[in-house]
């Protein structure tokens, strides 16, 4: 009783550490930043949830499955004026770092019995993840949805790394967090737990060597080595299948019940036309109008039309739908300029490339210097199952980065969950095989202070950058609340915005958090011509954007200060569809110019 009663007390002062550890961090970025939506993806999600797009929270939010979107959209129907779904990001950040903290802290106490060694594991762990704050310093301040369902799962890594062994007393309890990471991270962004679901794999095929190396040191009257080795190997596969079995059935339940919320005719027809847009848009690229005239007339899109598509106001020609957008993602997919060996060429000289030009250099170079300092403690000490790990998790990232490059799409809230996956995996790796470390105090030395410059360097450098950006938007943003504020003061109109003219603007998660309805709506954006869409118009009495704006039932807004993005198109635009109209300005706000569409005599 006394001893568990000790225990107990243990695990807890382990779970204050790692909650005073992760408060501290949490209140210095508080304070010297503030928590912002990194990309108007998050925002949109956000004003879709919380009602502040169609007037009542939704959780159709299209890019999130919907039991995550319908419990967060449900809190908001409790509690409209609490930020939950900043709060949920925010929270699954500092909840995993605390809880992976917590958890390694109990894991090298469970390991190593002396007291001393045990002090020396928290601040070695307490550094290990103070270097990987400061390396990602800039997504814990600008907040992004994909980058967090990483995050989800490097939890899920630590997890199934540092818990017992499968047979033992607990497993099963123990895993029950590890199916929450995942099966989280798989609601909040499929793609993110396909693309790191390797490295689980890898973790998975680790441990178990782990479980069947402790064989070894078992006596022969337990049983014979192959005995014992078979009677392992059931445990792992009983244990380590149940929670794949549990965490499969999870997911499943999840896509079933989102394929019945988005079940209707029309979301399936949005479904396509969103899936064809990303293809153009990210991946194969929009084909010039003058190279392709002819399949433009084809589909009998003119070049007017086309020029919304290019200034991704298309939301204002409704005869751009779904078999449209497909025929153009075909089109453009068939007439890309290389192929599939060349592009594989150009994937690897790209990876080489990206590696030796220090495009992500520090992310680099701390990848460098971890399989670096590993492969030199393996080789002293021959350690061939270390090697053999290091080789396995070196050729995943280089198919993970190949994979990601063929595809031509490699934008930093994807590879940087990537470098965290590959960082957490080498520091388990170290974590595990660090009783063979038996070098001279110098080289240890050596080691210990390259690390340590490279985490100042890095301190420096990401702290000022995250600075830079935070000044950035604070003084940008000042345009957008204006226009937000001015909005809230013509209640009875509705303004139809140019896409490029807002994507400069970001917004707070823990400000203006009113759930109000905004009257204002993208001509572009990525839940145009989505049911939601559709509800928002019918919410604020309009129609359409090609009939509203003529119609003097909405303005068009646009950036005053950039002579891109004048009203010049609209007048072409209308004029290819048979109607001739003027474009007055009647308004400023800060930048923004408000224009009011009229129909010609």
């Amino acid at each position: 009783m006394k001893a568990a009663r000790m225990q107990d007390e243990e695990k807890w002062k382990d779970r204050g550490f790692a909650v005073v550890c992760m408060i501290g961090l949490w209140i210095v970025l508080a304070v010297c930043f503030d928590f912002y939506y990194d990309l108007n993806d998050d925002s949109a999600m956000k004003d879709i949830l919380s009602g502040t797009y169609t007037g009542v929270p939704d959780g159709h939010n299209i890019q999130m499955l919907y039991p995550l979107g319908w419990g967060i959209a449900f809190l908001y129907r409790i509690c409209p004026v609490i930020p939950w779904y900043g709060i949920f990001l925010c929270g699954c950040q500092f909840f995993v770092l605390e809880a992976v903290l917590c958890r390694l802290i109990r894991y090298e106490k469970e390991k190593r019995r002396r007291k001393s060694a045990w002090i020396r594991s928290e601040i070695l762990l307490f550094l290990f993840l103070l270097g990987v704050f400061v390396l990602f310093l800039y997504e814990f301040v600008f907040l992004q949805y994909t980058v967090t369902a990483g995050l989800l799962v490097c939890g899920g890594l630590v997890w199934i790394f540092s818990g017992p062994k499968a047979g033992d007393a607990g497993f099963y309890r123990y895993h029950i967090m590890t199916v929450v990471w995942i099966v989280l991270a798989f609601f909040l962004r499929t793609e993110m737990l396909l693309l790191l679901s390797p490295f689980l794999g890898l973790a998975v095929l680790c441990r178990a060597g782990d479980e069947i190396r402790d064989t070894d040191g078992q006596s022969s009257a337990k049983g014979s080595y192959f005995d014992l080795n078979v009677k392992n190997g059931k445990k792992i596969i009983k244990g380590y299948g149940s929670i794949l079995l549990v965490t499969a059935v999870l997911m499943g339940a999840g896509l079933l019940a989102d394929s019945i919320a988005y079940r209707s005719p029309q979301w399936q027809s949005f479904r396509q036309f969103f899936d064809d847009r990303t293809q153009v848009y990210d991946f194969y690229g929009l084909p010039v109008y003058e190279e392709n005239r002819e399949f433009y007339e084809s589909l009998g899109l003119s070049e007017a039309s086309y020029r919304l598509l290019e200034n991704y106001n298309f939301e204002l020609d409704e005869t751009i739908d779904q078999e449209k957008m497909q025929a153009i993602a075909r089109y453009a997919a068939s007439h890309q300029d290389i192929g599939p060996a060349r592009k594989l060429y150009l994937s690897v000289y790209t990876y080489v490339y990206r590696f030796t030009h220090g495009q992500e250099l520090l992310f680099d170079l701390f990848v460098v210097f971890s399989y670096f300092f590993l492969g030199r403690m393996a080789l002293s000490r021959k350690n061939s199952r270390l090697l053999g790990r290091l080789a396995l998790l070196f050729g995943l990232r280089t198919a993970l980065w190949l994979f990601l490059l063929y595809r031509g799409r490699v934008p930093e809230r994807i590879t940087h969950p990537l470098y965290l996956a590959e960082l957490v995996m080498l520091g388990l790796f170290f974590l595990v095989e660090r009783e063979a470390l038996q070098w001279k105090k110098y080289e240890i030395s050596a080691i210990l202070s390259l690390y340590f410059l490279l985490f100042l360097c890095t301190a420096v450098f990401r702290i000022q950058t995250v600075r830079e950006n935070f000044i950035s938007r604070e003084t940008g943003n000042v345009q957008w609340q204006a226009w937000k504020s001015y909005c809230r003061e013509h209640p009875e109109d509705f303004f139809y915005l140019d896409v490029y003219s807002t994507v400069a603007y970001s917004e707070k998660l823990f400000a203006d958090i009113s759930p109000a309805y905004r009257n204002f709506d993208l001509l572009g954006g990525w839940c145009v011509k989505s049911p939601i869409a559709d509800r928002k118009r019918a919410a604020a009495g309009r129609e359409n954007a090609y009939e509203d704006l003529p119609e003097g039932r909405a303005y068009f807004v646009t950036d005053s200060t950039k002579e891109a993005r004048q009203p010049d198109f609209l007048i072409s635009f209308y004029e290819k569809k048979g109607r001739k109209v003027l474009v007055k300005e009647v308004d400023r706000c800060g930048d923004f110019a408000i224009y009011q569409v009229e129909t010609a005599n």
